[in-house]
């Protein structure tokens, strides 16, 4: 019969994970003091998997000019590397915490906002009162008869400082702004700054390069690993002038083998 541990091995795009998904144990993250938290933006399309300890961009400008476009997380996008580090979810009992990840098909969401700006509310009038329509007619013919509107309101009155000569102004119905298109999922992230501190094993990288000393870099799909990239493709963009500098070999909190990282630069 299977044990969990050989059921959950191969599941992380990282190397360095002897089985589930990567982990992030925070031992000094500024962004939970200074509250650079980001959970805003839906993450791409093309994204099925997220794992703690993984890097994105928060894309704002992504599909900005498309109607309905709010931005994206993705691998391609300017700006600094945010790194993944979402709440953890498990909702069994004695579930280990390298068993979560933010997994594609595990979410569902439809509605992003439940007011949608580009498809805003329209004003409407139930009444006309001060003798004059919402198109400034002062007349409506019907059945070949002209009828004059009305002026029941009163002048401007400077002892009631909201009096309104013109009543009756209502809102439309306004309606939701769903995901875009293929979108599910919202991953947490956060901005680092050098001197952020904290224990991964997601990571690209054998034992025997994770000496203490050893820098580490954003590579392809947002992972860290000891080569820098210097060209962007589709796995991701070039790593930037981020570094992580590894500080301790240490463990995870389950025992796996991870290790201390700190930002350098």
């Amino acid at each position: 019969m299977p044990t969990l541990k050989s059921m959950l091995t191969g599941l992380s795009g990282a190397s360095y994970v002897e089985y589930g998904y990567g982990q992030v144990e925070p031992n000094h993250l500024s962004a939970q003091y200074t509250g650079q938290i980001y959970a805003q933006l839906p993450a791409d399309p093309a994204i099925t998997k997220l794992e703690q300890g993984q890097f994105v961009k928060y894309d704002y400008a992504a599909h900005q000019s498309e109607p309905g476009g709010i931005g994206l997380v993705n691998f391609t996008g300017k700006g600094e590397w945010m790194l993944v580090f979402n709440e953890i979810k498990l909702y069994r009992d004695d579930q280990w915490d390298c068993e979560f990840a933010m997994l594609k098909d595990n979410y569902q969401a439809r509605v992003y906002s439940p007011y949608d700006a580009d498809n805003a509310e329209v004003e409407k009038q139930s009444r006309y009162y001060n003798g004059v329509d919402s198109k400034g007619n002062s007349t409506i013919t019907v059945n070949n008869k002209t009828y004059t509107f009305d002026d029941v309101t009163a002048a401007p009155d400077m002892y009631e400082l909201h009096y309104n000569e013109d009543p009756f102004h209502f809102l439309s119905n306004y309606k939701e702004k769903m995901m875009p298109t293929g979108t599910t999922m919202v991953p947490r992230v956060f901005k680092t700054n050098i001197g952020d501190i904290y224990t991964t094993n997601t990571i690209n990288a054998t034992a025997q390069q994770l000496t203490v000393g050893a820098e580490l870099y954003v590579g392809d799909n947002g992972i860290l690993t000891p080569t820098k990239k210097t060209t962007a493709n589709a796995n991701g963009a070039e790593s930037g002038d981020m570094v992580w500098q590894v500080v301790k070999v240490y463990t995870m909190p389950d025992h796996q083998k991870g290790v201390k990282v700190m930002r350098i630069k």
